[in-house]
């Protein structure tokens, strides 16, 4: 009997609308299953972000929301900013994952279970993007045996998206089946057939993950994903398999960027109706390796994941003669903040107080308002080292 052991995300959701509400991350997860069950992780928020809280500390349970104080018109009429200039899209540098034969096969087949488990539940196929950080961690997870968002190189999936050219939100499934000892002789192990074993995990993470809240499968029914990149590695006894649902509502011309303390970023948005509410700043100490025996037994690695710790969030400054009243702790008034109705936008900030904890990783958020619904758009990670 293979032990199947399945992990999602814990992709916690920031939003600030200014003069609306304001949201931190909660982040927690239970203990692993035992062994010979599916081990499942704390299910993930969806794409529509939790309830609002006023500061910004995690918490398990985010509080009400409350409102800030409106501001102070003390000036004539504004007149409106100028549109910001549509520039070169950026095109990232980092090559794509492109499977070929049995591997592409396998490929199709998987794309093929989920966008039926989402159609039964009256959702829009998803189509098959080629990020290289869904490959890249299934070949990790089967080449050490565990099953875990984080990698051995201590990066979170956030995190390998971006290095690999993510540009938009990611949300990750993965899974493993199969052994966790390395030393284990693989003869005392049944053969497995690796479509059959994938279609059962895929039948678990959909009906029956009631022990992750059902998180996997709202992962997989995120009406919000439009692309998913898949990685999959196997033998006859054991595979390793990743998930990676991925929006595709931006474009960038300059994608977040550090010049000393002060964040860049411009681009477009592709659908109508985006609100720009705020762009959210998280962040995470610089990763470390990890063992076999830490992705496999400590359930600060074997359960779902957070963007960090969000330390601030960038907001749009107020119109000239304006100002804002008790802004939670953490907002930063950007110096530039160009946006119109076309879907462009030019933002620069300086994130100073941000940096105060140094070397790390700091994950870009931009947080809209879709339809009265509020999204996370992309999840960009910035390395300071």
């Amino acid at each position: 009997m293979n032990i199947r052991a399945i992990s999602l995300p814990l992709t916690c959701a920031f939003l600030f609308t200014i003069l609306m509400v304001f949201v931190s991350p909660g982040c927690s997860a239970p203990a692993a299953k035992p062994a010979g069950t599916p081990v499942t992780s704390t299910p993930p928020v969806s794409s529509s972000p939790a309830p609002p809280t006023p500061t910004p500390t995690g918490t398990t349970a985010p509080p009400a929301p409350t409102s800030t104080t409106a501001p102070v018109t003390s000036s004539p009429p504004i007149t409106p900013k100028a549109e910001p200039t549509p520039t070169t899209i950026f095109v990232p540098t980092a090559p794509p994952y492109k499977p070929a034969g049995a591997q592409l096969e396998l490929f199709q087949y998987l794309l093929s279970l989920i966008n039926k488990d989402r159609q039964d539940f009256g959702l829009p196929p998803v189509t098959m993007s080629f990020n290289a950080a869904a490959q890249k961690h299934a070949q990790d997870m089967f080449d050490n045996y565990y099953s875990s968002h984080w990698g051995t190189d201590g990066l979170k999936p956030y995190m390998r998206y971006t290095l690999e050219g993510g540009l938009n939100f990611e949300a990750e499934n993965s899974a493993y089946s199969g052994w966790f000892n390395p030393a284990d002789n693989p003869a005392n192990h049944e053969s497995i057939d690796v479509r059959q074993e994938i279609a059962e995990i895929e039948r678990l993470m959909m009906y029956e993950d009631a022990g992750a809240n059902w998180g996997h499968r709202d992962t997989i029914l995120n009406k919000w994903a439009k692309r998913v990149s898949l990685g999959i590695v196997y033998d006859d006894k054991r595979v390793a398999f990743v998930e990676q649902f991925e929006g595709e509502y931006l474009e960038y011309y300059t994608p977040p960027t550090l010049s000393g303390s002060v964040l860049s970023l411009s681009g477009r948005f592709t659908i109508p109706g985006v609100v720009l509410n705020n762009v959210s700043i998280s962040y995470d100490p610089l990763p470390q390796p990890l063992t076999n025996s830490q992705l496999t037994t400590d359930s600060a690695y074997t359960d779902g994941y957070g963007l960090g710790n969000r330390v601030s969030f960038i907001i749009s400054p107020p119109p000239q003669g304006q100002s804002y009243g008790n802004l939670p702790a953490g907002a930063i008034q950007a110096r530039k903040w160009d946006v119109n109705e076309s879907g462009f936008f030019s933002i620069q900030a300086d994130i100073g107080p941000s940096l105060i904890k140094g070397k790390g990783v700091y994950t870009a958020v931009i947080v809209v308002t879709v339809n009265g619904e509020n999204v996370n758009l992309t999840n960009y990670s910035i390395f300071v080292k």
